[in-house]
Protein backbone atom coordinates (compact mmCIF):
# COMPACT_ATOMS: atom_id res chain seq x y z
CA UNK A 1 0.00 0.00 0.00
CA UNK A 2 2.80 2.35 0.88
CA UNK A 3 4.57 1.54 -2.39
CA UNK A 4 1.34 2.25 -4.31
CA UNK A 5 0.95 5.65 -2.64
CA UNK A 6 4.54 6.55 -3.51
CA UNK A 7 3.95 5.53 -7.12
CA UNK A 8 0.76 7.62 -7.31
CA UNK A 9 2.60 10.62 -5.84
CA UNK A 10 5.32 10.35 -8.48
CA UNK A 11 2.76 10.03 -11.29
CA UNK A 12 0.79 13.05 -10.04
CA UNK A 13 4.00 15.08 -9.82
CA UNK A 14 4.92 14.20 -13.39
CA UNK A 15 1.42 15.03 -14.62
CA UNK A 16 1.24 18.39 -12.83
CA UNK A 17 2.07 21.45 -14.96
CA UNK A 18 5.54 22.85 -14.37
CA UNK A 19 5.49 26.54 -13.55
CA UNK A 20 8.11 28.37 -15.56
CA UNK A 21 10.48 30.46 -13.48
CA UNK A 22 10.85 34.14 -14.20
CA UNK A 23 13.88 35.17 -16.24
CA UNK A 24 15.59 38.32 -14.97
CA UNK A 25 17.70 40.13 -17.54
CA UNK A 26 20.13 43.03 -17.41
CA UNK A 27 19.09 45.44 -20.16
CA UNK A 28 21.60 47.97 -21.46
CA UNK A 29 22.13 50.20 -24.48
CA UNK A 30 23.68 48.05 -27.20
CA UNK A 31 22.40 49.00 -30.68
CA UNK A 32 23.32 47.14 -33.84
CA UNK A 33 26.83 48.12 -34.91
CA UNK A 34 27.07 50.84 -37.57
CA UNK A 35 23.37 51.66 -37.42
CA UNK A 36 22.88 55.02 -39.10
CA UNK A 37 20.08 57.40 -38.02
CA UNK A 38 17.55 58.61 -40.61
CA UNK A 39 18.96 61.04 -43.16
CA UNK A 40 18.76 64.65 -42.05
CA UNK A 41 18.32 63.84 -38.35
CA UNK A 42 21.56 65.51 -37.29
CA UNK A 43 20.51 68.70 -39.06
CA UNK A 44 17.17 68.65 -37.23
CA UNK A 45 18.78 68.11 -33.83
CA UNK A 46 21.11 71.08 -34.41
CA UNK A 47 18.03 73.32 -34.62
CA UNK A 48 16.75 72.28 -31.19
CA UNK A 49 17.24 74.40 -28.11
CA UNK A 50 18.87 72.74 -25.07
CA UNK A 51 16.38 70.77 -22.99
CA UNK A 52 16.16 69.17 -19.59
CA UNK A 53 15.17 65.50 -19.91
CA UNK A 54 12.97 64.32 -17.05
CA UNK A 55 13.07 60.66 -15.94
CA UNK A 56 10.47 58.69 -17.87
CA UNK A 57 7.32 57.50 -16.08
CA UNK A 58 5.88 54.00 -16.54
CA UNK A 59 2.13 54.31 -17.15
CA UNK A 60 1.51 50.62 -17.88
CA UNK A 61 -0.75 48.53 -15.64
CA UNK A 62 1.94 45.89 -15.01
CA UNK A 63 5.00 45.73 -12.76
CA UNK A 64 7.61 48.34 -13.65
CA UNK A 65 10.17 45.59 -14.34
CA UNK A 66 7.92 43.51 -16.63
CA UNK A 67 9.25 43.11 -20.18
CA UNK A 68 7.19 40.27 -21.67
CA UNK A 69 7.85 36.59 -22.27
CA UNK A 70 10.48 34.48 -23.98
CA UNK A 71 10.87 30.79 -24.76
CA UNK A 72 14.08 29.30 -23.38
CA UNK A 73 14.82 25.63 -24.11
CA UNK A 74 11.21 25.23 -25.19
CA UNK A 75 9.83 26.65 -21.97
CA UNK A 76 7.93 29.94 -21.71
CA UNK A 77 9.45 32.31 -19.19
CA UNK A 78 8.25 35.67 -17.93
CA UNK A 79 10.83 38.36 -18.65
CA UNK A 80 11.73 40.84 -15.93
CA UNK A 81 14.32 43.61 -16.00
CA UNK A 82 16.81 43.95 -13.15
CA UNK A 83 15.96 47.66 -13.00
CA UNK A 84 12.71 49.51 -13.65
CA UNK A 85 12.03 49.98 -17.36
CA UNK A 86 11.51 53.71 -16.76
CA UNK A 87 15.17 53.97 -15.70
CA UNK A 88 16.35 51.87 -18.65
CA UNK A 89 14.37 53.89 -21.20
CA UNK A 90 15.42 57.22 -19.68
CA UNK A 91 19.07 56.17 -19.95
CA UNK A 92 18.67 55.02 -23.56
CA UNK A 93 16.94 58.26 -24.58
CA UNK A 94 19.68 60.42 -23.06
CA UNK A 95 22.38 58.37 -24.80
CA UNK A 96 20.61 58.39 -28.17
CA UNK A 97 19.83 62.11 -27.98
CA UNK A 98 23.42 62.91 -27.05
CA UNK A 99 24.72 60.62 -29.79
CA UNK A 100 22.72 62.62 -32.32
CA UNK A 101 24.17 65.90 -31.06
CA UNK A 102 21.36 66.97 -28.72
CA UNK A 103 22.17 69.39 -25.91
CA UNK A 104 20.75 69.08 -22.40
CA UNK A 105 21.40 70.22 -18.83
CA UNK A 106 19.58 70.49 -15.53
CA UNK A 107 19.13 74.26 -15.93
CA UNK A 108 17.48 74.42 -19.35
CA UNK A 109 14.24 76.38 -19.82
CA UNK A 110 12.58 73.56 -21.76
CA UNK A 111 11.61 70.25 -20.14
CA UNK A 112 10.92 67.05 -22.06
CA UNK A 113 8.83 64.40 -20.30
CA UNK A 114 8.13 60.88 -21.50
CA UNK A 115 5.56 58.28 -20.41
CA UNK A 116 5.81 54.59 -21.28
CA UNK A 117 2.43 53.50 -22.61
CA UNK A 118 3.55 50.20 -24.17
CA UNK A 119 6.58 47.99 -23.69
CA UNK A 120 6.23 44.30 -24.37
CA UNK A 121 7.99 41.36 -25.99
CA UNK A 122 6.01 38.25 -26.97
CA UNK A 123 7.40 35.07 -28.49
CA UNK A 124 5.52 32.16 -30.03
CA UNK A 125 6.52 30.88 -33.49
CA UNK A 126 8.26 34.19 -33.97
CA UNK A 127 8.64 37.24 -31.77
CA UNK A 128 7.19 40.72 -31.59
CA UNK A 129 8.57 43.69 -29.66
CA UNK A 130 6.34 46.74 -29.27
CA UNK A 131 6.99 50.07 -27.51
CA UNK A 132 4.92 53.23 -27.21
CA UNK A 133 5.40 56.62 -25.56
CA UNK A 134 3.54 59.83 -24.81
CA UNK A 135 5.84 62.85 -24.83
CA UNK A 136 5.35 66.36 -23.45
CA UNK A 137 7.43 69.51 -23.96
CA UNK A 138 7.08 72.08 -21.14
CA UNK A 139 8.40 75.57 -20.68
CA UNK A 140 10.08 76.71 -17.46
CA UNK A 141 6.71 77.64 -15.91
CA UNK A 142 5.36 74.11 -16.38
CA UNK A 143 3.09 75.02 -19.28
CA UNK A 144 2.75 72.29 -21.91
CA UNK A 145 3.90 73.60 -25.28
CA UNK A 146 3.45 70.37 -27.23
CA UNK A 147 2.43 66.77 -26.65
CA UNK A 148 2.39 63.76 -28.94
CA UNK A 149 2.87 60.03 -29.30
CA UNK A 150 5.60 57.89 -30.78
CA UNK A 151 5.70 54.11 -31.14
CA UNK A 152 7.64 51.30 -32.73
CA UNK A 153 7.26 47.62 -33.49
CA UNK A 154 9.58 44.92 -34.78
CA UNK A 155 8.81 41.32 -35.70
CA UNK A 156 11.09 38.35 -36.23
CA UNK A 157 10.60 34.76 -37.32
CA UNK A 158 12.09 31.59 -35.94
CA UNK A 159 13.85 31.11 -32.64
CA UNK A 160 16.20 34.02 -33.12
CA UNK A 161 15.49 35.90 -29.91
CA UNK A 162 17.69 35.10 -26.91
CA UNK A 163 18.35 36.77 -23.54
CA UNK A 164 21.70 37.89 -24.97
CA UNK A 165 20.17 39.54 -28.04
CA UNK A 166 17.37 41.36 -26.21
CA UNK A 167 19.39 44.50 -25.46
CA UNK A 168 20.24 44.94 -29.14
CA UNK A 169 16.65 44.35 -30.29
CA UNK A 170 15.27 46.84 -27.75
CA UNK A 171 18.04 49.40 -28.34
CA UNK A 172 17.31 49.38 -32.07
CA UNK A 173 13.55 49.73 -31.68
CA UNK A 174 13.97 52.54 -29.14
CA UNK A 175 16.35 54.40 -31.46
CA UNK A 176 13.83 54.12 -34.29
CA UNK A 177 10.98 55.28 -32.04
CA UNK A 178 12.92 58.29 -30.77
CA UNK A 179 13.89 59.15 -34.35
CA UNK A 180 10.19 59.10 -35.24
CA UNK A 181 9.58 61.59 -32.42
CA UNK A 182 11.95 64.04 -34.09
CA UNK A 183 10.05 63.78 -37.38
CA UNK A 184 7.12 65.71 -35.88
CA UNK A 185 7.17 69.14 -37.54
CA UNK A 186 5.07 70.77 -34.81
CA UNK A 187 7.43 69.55 -32.12
CA UNK A 188 10.46 70.78 -34.04
CA UNK A 189 8.82 74.17 -34.52
CA UNK A 190 8.25 74.61 -30.79
CA UNK A 191 11.51 73.00 -29.66
CA UNK A 192 13.56 75.16 -32.04
CA UNK A 193 11.77 78.33 -30.93
CA UNK A 194 10.28 79.09 -34.35
CA UNK A 195 6.79 78.49 -32.96
CA UNK A 196 5.71 79.62 -29.49
CA UNK A 197 3.21 76.83 -28.92
CA UNK A 198 1.09 74.24 -30.69
CA UNK A 199 -2.25 72.53 -30.27
CA UNK A 200 -2.60 70.71 -26.96
CA UNK A 201 -5.20 68.00 -26.41
CA UNK A 202 -6.62 67.69 -22.89
CA UNK A 203 -9.78 65.89 -21.70
CA UNK A 204 -11.15 65.63 -25.21
CA UNK A 205 -10.87 69.36 -25.88
CA UNK A 206 -8.48 71.02 -28.30
CA UNK A 207 -6.97 74.30 -27.18
CA UNK A 208 -5.50 76.49 -29.96
CA UNK A 209 -2.45 78.18 -28.59
CA UNK A 210 -0.04 78.53 -31.50
CA UNK A 211 -0.60 82.11 -32.62
CA UNK A 212 2.60 82.03 -34.65
CA UNK A 213 1.38 78.99 -36.56
CA UNK A 214 -2.34 79.50 -36.24
CA UNK A 215 -3.46 80.60 -39.69
CA UNK A 216 -1.49 78.38 -42.02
Amino acid sequence: MKRLMVTLTVLLTLAAPVRAEDLTIDLHYEPTANTEPPQGLFSVVKLLRPVKIAPFIDKRSVADTYVGNLRVAGQAKRLLSKTALSLYVSDVFRKVYGEWGGKSSADDLLLLKGEITQFRIEEADGYQARVGFHFYLHDDSGKILWDGHSSGIVRGSGRTLTPESLSTVLSDILRATFAELLEDDKLIGVWSGKVSNTYVVRDGEVTAAARAAGNR
